[in-house]
């Protein structure tokens, strides 16, 4: 079994850098557009072939996330990146639209496809549908657990898993409520963090809100499988992953020689154990309080309930407060330029420590025990506790690394010819060729191995640093200068050897097998004679942990290769153009509703696209009046607080959203129903849903008539 892959972010070139400097075999990054992390640095195409060239001389893959939902037009722009990515040699595409997946199997059939976690696979009969239609690898929903892990790596398919970091309460690619209640789509790499403000509950039953110990109702803690990591190498598991492209190069750094750490000493037969320093030192980098509960299949320790922001870790308390004057016994050391955190009860506040005050006098640092006195610009109180959020010494400790460099294996033989032949060797890369030298024959001191040793030792800006080199010589001598022309000449044919041994040829054959049915003439056709209207639909789940169907409405991945004749796609499966609606149509759906994050002008869009491709009309359907589900979550956030058959709504301060309890998940539903008055109904069928089967009331929202 290949050694397990750890995958690290890269939301700027220097994350990517500390990624790879401290142990990553793989990172994966965004371009400026279709990225499922839009608010990161990201990478513009310039930067993007510096650093495919940067990790591939360091043996790093570089895999590009083009893992959002594209409209009509975005979906051409898309394709024009992945066609860049594709001859600028990038290991693999991370994507979740189906139409781009359509696409690119057809117009760039060798490029190896990542299905992202946005996908919502989260059962076997998705990682088994992922594997029928070319996949390369898939990322499990970061609700997995142990269980459907090892089941899931048992289908001879690659399979990823989050390790560290933030984990989204609702399963990722199917949350609406950024969306509905930001106009930012998660789906769009714009999340606006719902999940992290401020709720009430109230019960309708009892007609009062809810007292909980926490605002903060639906705000998860990090990720951490750190002690795990044996467990998921034994499942067979092929790539770690660890969230962070919005994080700072440092904790990209920090986090990835942790792991890289835990992982060798898995392969090494040794034992790994944090130490409070290294524990404490992840603890300032980022966190919000950790959990493998998912992956233990508890799901009691998922939410943090404190704060949704970083928690830092506790330095120290107010003793006094005065005159804007804030005193603080320290119970750990802080020095010039750290970041802290004063908790208050209602509203705590960040503060980077410009000057700090020790006995009258200002200092560079202090120590456990000291009382520092530092300016505060609003009011605290004695108790309150002081966290470090920021750690300027180490910082800049992780960010000062040691560049990494590939051991190279050199053979050289120098002929009196003036030939030189110069052989290496990298892991498993070898490389040899012949050079002209400027050779005279000795007449004093002939040159020696050990003169070609402190040659070839100089790196330059080479990622190489030289392990061995053996050589065979005439009686010979060459100039200085020509021996060190020689050593950077080789060594830039060198790079640009392993550069080129991961250009691809390009292929034409489409690997979708005899899942898709050819198009007789009349596949793509719809009968379009009468609107139809669809009234309470019954559909299976959209989580569907088992991965049993019993209807032919297919919510999620793993039903989408189903075999009923009258199967039907719902909004759930998120077809935002005309390529993901051919798609489904070629795998023999017969209705399929549009993603219900469309605007009627990009459902137009779509509509012409796939005439003017097909010379078809189509009338899709679309939701044009019901209650969506935002958020579904694995767990139930408000056991603690809910009483048996009690009916519950929650509230921001602004909206209120039902709550639907159920044995597997929570559902976070809207209380207001979607309404789209705006529809041209002669242009489309409209799908409708309504929870009461009240036809005149549909009648009168959309004042239509049936």
């Amino acid at each position: 079994m290949p050694k397990i892959e750890l995958l690290s972010p890269a939301g700027s070139f220097d994350a990517l850098k500390a990624a790879v400097n401290y142990g990553a075999d793989a990172v994966y990054l965004g371009g400026t557009s279709f990225s499922a992390r839009a608010f990161a640095n990201n990478f513009n195409h310039e930067e993007m072939i510096e650093a495919v060239k940067y990790c591939h001389l360091r043996g790093v893959k570089v895999y590009v996330t083009l893992n959002t939902l594209l409209n009509e037009y975005e979906l051409e722009n898309a394709i024009k990146e992945a066609h860049f990515y594709y001859d600028i040699n990038v290991d693999a595409l991370i994507i979740q639209d189906l139409g781009l997946f359509y696409r690119l199997k057809n117009e760039l059939p060798d490029f190896p496809l990542h299905a992202s976690t946005q996908m919502h696979i989260h059962n076997i009969s998705g990682v088994k549908n992922a594997k029928k239609l070319g996949f390369k690898k898939v990322v499990l929903a970061r609700e997995s657990n142990l269980s459907l892990i090892e089941e899931a790596c048992k289908e001879n398919i690659e399979i990823e898993c989050f390790i560290h970091g933030a984990i989204c309460v609702s399963y990722s690619g199917q949350c609406l409520m950024s969306s509905v209640n930001k106009n930012r789509s998660a789906n769009k790499g714009m999340c606006a963090q719902s999940c992290r403000l401020r709720y009430r509950l109230f019960d309708c039953t009892e007609e009062k809100f809810v007292e909980t110990k926490t605002k903060y109702l639906l705000s998860p803690k990090d990720m951490f499988l750190l002690n795990d990591i044996p467990s998921l190498i034994k499942a067979g598991v092929s790539s770690l992953k660890i969230e962070g492209r919005l994080k700072s190069p440092a904790y990209v750094g920090l986090v990835t020689s942790i792991y890289r750490k835990a992982i060798d000493a898995y392969y090494n037969n040794e034992s790994f154990e944090l130490d409070d320093i290294q524990f404490n030192n992840l603890l300032k980098v980022f966190n919000r309080g950790f959990t493998n509960s998912y992956l233990l299949d508890k799901n009691d320790n998922i939410f943090g309930n404190i704060r949704p922001n970083h928690l830092g870790k506790k330095i120290g308390e107010v003793i006094l407060f005065k005159n804007n004057k804030c005193h603080i016994k320290l119970s750990d050391d802080v020095n010039q330029f750290d970041g802290i955190r004063i908790i208050n009860n209602k509203e705590d506040f960040g503060k980077i420590l410009n000057t700090i005050t020790l006995n009258g006098k200002y200092v560079s640092n202090a120590k456990k025990d000291d009382i520092i006195e530092i300016n505060v610009e609003q009011k605290v109180n004695v108790g309150d506790d002081v966290v470090k959020t920021y750690d300027y010494e180490l910082e800049n400790r992780i960010n000062n690394y040691q560049v990494k460099r590939r051991p190279i294996n050199i053979d050289i033989e120098i002929l009196l010819n003036g030939k030189a032949f110069i052989g290496a060797k990298i892991d498993d890369i070898s490389f040899s060729k012949e050079y002209d030298l400027e050779v005279y024959e000795a007449k004093k001191i002939p040159i020696k191995n050990d003169d070609l040793i402190n040659i070839f030792s100089k790196s330059d800006n080479s990622p190489f640093i030289l392990n061995t080199l053996n050589s065979k010589l005439d009686n010979i001598f060459v100039p200085k200068s020509k021996l060190n022309e020689l050593r950077r000449k080789f060594y830039c044919d060198f790079e640009d050897y392993i550069l080129s041994s991961f250009k691809r040829t390009p292929i034409d054959k489409l690997h979708l097998g005899d899942l898709l049915a050819e198009d007789n003439g009349d596949l793509l056709i719809e009968n379009n004679s009468q609107m139809h209207y669809e009234m309470q639909i019954k559909k299976d789940p959209v989580i569907n942990q088992n991965g049993i169907y019993k209807s032919n409405v297919v919510c999620e991945f793993g039903n989408i290769l189903s075999n009923n004749i009258d199967k039907i796609g719902y909004y759930s499966l998120n077809v935002t153009n005309s390529f993901a609606y051919e798609f489904l149509k070629r795998l023999g759906f017969k209705k399929i509703i549009l993603s219900t994050e469309l605007s009627n002008d990009q459902i137009n869009n779509l509509i012409k696209a796939y005439k003017e491709r097909n010379n078809i009309d189509i009338k899709p359907y679309v939701l044009v009046f019901g209650r969506r589900t935002l958020m579904y979550i694995k767990v139930n956030p408000f056991k603690d607080y809910v009483k048996k058959n009690h009916k519950y709504i929650l509230n921001d301060g602004k909206n209120d959203f039902n709550i639907i309890f159920n044995d597997e998940y929570t559902e976070i539903v809207e209380t207001i129903p979607l309404v789209n008055r705006n529809m041209d109904f002669r242009q489309i069928k409209p799908f409708i849903i309504i929870e009461n089967n009240d036809i005149e009331t549909v009648k009168k929202e959309l004042n239509i008539v049936l």
